[in-house]
């Protein structure tokens, strides 16, 4: 006989995990199936800055999701570090989105003028900069001001969701799931290489493996790699008082164990023929990304020349056509949710992705939550190919005023076989 549950979350990421957390917190009885271990895709190479800064969110309802998942965060990390006993490394500062290029400062001023209607930000000068933080060059042309971004710890955080999700009874499995089961038009478990799971509903968060379960859907599920790579520097000096973000160059923040976090390269084009290499999680480190990270913090911060390299971290993200995450039902389908595709904004969107996914099981899998109208899978319908090339030189749109026009541009499309 197959096991049972109620749900079963196909993927141990922040999302699949916030998921399993918001389900069990509700005494939903849930099953989180991992192929590998905890939080070992995406997450785990993660910057975990949380940031409503930048173009990863388009106004209306893409911003305001991504601000509702921000406020979640202090009550979630505060109920998980008491649950768990874990330090998530979760600080709450002032940050920068600095303009070193007139390119720079002229997206981010695009930005500003509707994202300051919502967010406590202003533009400053160079030496307003300065004055917040006098280690950065004094040539640069100023900076978006927010008062509050936040950053954390994505693995301790990921491997947190899990263990709280345990301790409301959650059941981990470790097992790689190989297809879901169906009666008719209706999913109604999931088949995995030791067994059946039946339930009644399952939620597909397998980032960019969530693929493997279109042709059980019948339904396109574009998901591509994005690769990224970042870096953690040992620096000596006083740490950064203040979050900093750059359109070309990247982040740069000083974590709360000591450390200097820096990148990363994914939608950040230094190289197009080695954004995109393979379908699968690509974990393999490059040195060309590293020089080209090392640089880029050295023209934010000219005193990370004198910084020690203490870790190289790559790994893909999972990317979509649009950028935006693919939640909700899918079409034809009874007893099935996606939650994927998040792009670069997983950790960040983790919690509003669980709220609203929890609502919509909870409610009987009958009414979608206004708040994933704009993510719906539906928009993708009849689509049988991709351009996850185009798409993820778009993650930031900085890209469209400093990209070099004699670079070749190079396309990139992965074709849906449903049948």
């Amino acid at each position: 006989m197959a096991e049972k549950s109620d749900v079963v979350v196909i993927g141990a990421g922040v999302v699949g995990c916030s998921i399993a957390y918001y389900l069990a917190r509700e005494g939903i009885k849930v099953a989180l199936v991992e192929r590998e271990s905890i939080g070992s895709g995406s997450s785990a190479h993660a910057t975990g800055f949380i940031s409503l800064l930048g173009t990863e969110f388009t106004p209306g309802p893409s911003f305001q999701f991504g601000v509702e998942s921000y406020n979640e965060f202090p009550q979630l990390v505060a109920e998980l570090e008491e649950a768990t006993g874990m330090d998530l490394l979760y600080q709450r500062r002032p940050s920068l989105r600095l303009a070193l290029e007139e390119s720079e400062e002229k997206l981010i001023k695009d930005m500003m003028s509707w994202q300051q209607e919502h967010v406590a930000m202003r533009w400053i000068t160079a030496a307003e900069v300065n004055e917040l933080e006098h280690r950065l060059p004094p040539d640069l042309r100023g900076a978006d001001f927010e008062d509050e971004s936040a950053q954390l710890d994505s693995y301790r955080l990921n491997l947190a969701l899990a263990a709280g999700a345990e301790k409301k009874g959650c059941q981990t499995i470790n097992r790689k799931a190989t297809g879901l089961v169906s009666e008719g038009n209706r999913i109604t478990g999931v088949r995995t290489d030791a067994g059946d799971i039946a339930c009644d509903t399952v939620v597909i968060s397998a980032g960019l493996w969530s693929p493997l379960f279109q042709k059980d859907l019948d339904f396109p599920v574009p998901v591509g790699a994005l690769k990224g790579e970042r870096v953690l520097l040992k620096y000596d000096g006083d740490p950064l008082q203040v979050l900093i973000s750059s359109p070309k160059r990247g982040h740069m923040n000083s974590r709360l164990d000591g450390y200097l976090s820096v990148g990363s390269t994914g939608g950040r084009d230094y190289d197009q023929d080695q954004l995109y290499q393979g379908e699968d999680m690509d974990r393999v480190p490059t040195e060309t990304a590293r020089l080209e990270i090392m640089q880029r913090a050295i023209d934010v911060f000219p005193d990370l020349e004198n910084a020690a390299l203490v870790e190289q971290l790559a790994g893909s993200r999972p990317l979509s056509p649009d950028r935006h995450p693919i939640i909700g039902p899918v079409p034809g389908k009874d007893g099935v949710v996606l939650a994927t595709g998040h792009t670069t904004k997983g950790i960040h969107l983790g919690p509003s992705t669980a709220k609203a996914v929890m609502e919509y099981i909870r409610g009987g899998c009958k009414r979608v939550p206004p708040s994933i109208d704009l993510f719906l899978p539906d928009r993708f319908a009849g689509m049988t190919q991709a351009d996850f090339q185009t798409a993820g030189l778009n993650v930031d749109l900085s890209l469209i005023h400093i990209s070099e026009p004699t670079r070749p541009r190079l396309i990139s499309y992965a074709v849906f076989c449903l049948k």
